[in-house]
């Protein structure tokens, strides 16, 4: 049975894939309020690629040793059949500026998203892209 968490993402999306670990607090909820609300605006749909990560799964992707997947962050990749990829990413890197999350990073095919300023962290935005 699918699990909706919002009425486009169910919770198979964001849990661990290792272990089906996943963390439920406010910034759970809240994080996943703004990712509602940016995928309503884009209107088109959205892979996540990466939700919640084990220590054991964030340590075997190359993960930053504090990074915000340990809790909960979501990396994205626009999906659509008419869809540029550079254009998809930004577009949702604008929604997710305008709709309020606080850490951003821009990569060549995904867009990482957090609320690192529910856990005391300040805004961070960063662009790895080659």
């Amino acid at each position: 049975m699918k699990i909706k968490i919002t009425d486009h993402f169910s919770l198979s999306e964001l849990i661990s894939p290792d272990n089906g670990e996943i963390l439920i607090d406010d910034l759970f909820y809240e994080h996943m309020a703004l990712l509602e609300e940016l995928r309503v605006s884009a209107d088109f749909p959205l892979r996540v690629n990466s939700g919640h990560r084990s220590a054991a799964h964030n340590e075997s992707v190359g993960g930053a040793p504090k990074s915000m997947h340990l809790r909960f962050a979501t990396d994205l990749t626009p999906l659509g059949r008419d869809l540029d990829l550079n254009e998809g990413l930004e577009v949702i890197n604008d929604i997710a500026e305008a709709v309020g999350f606080q850490g951003i990073g821009r990569y060549n095919t995904f867009l990482h998203l957090d609320r690192r300023d529910l856990i005391g962290r300040g805004p961070a935005r960063w662009d790895n892209r080659t």
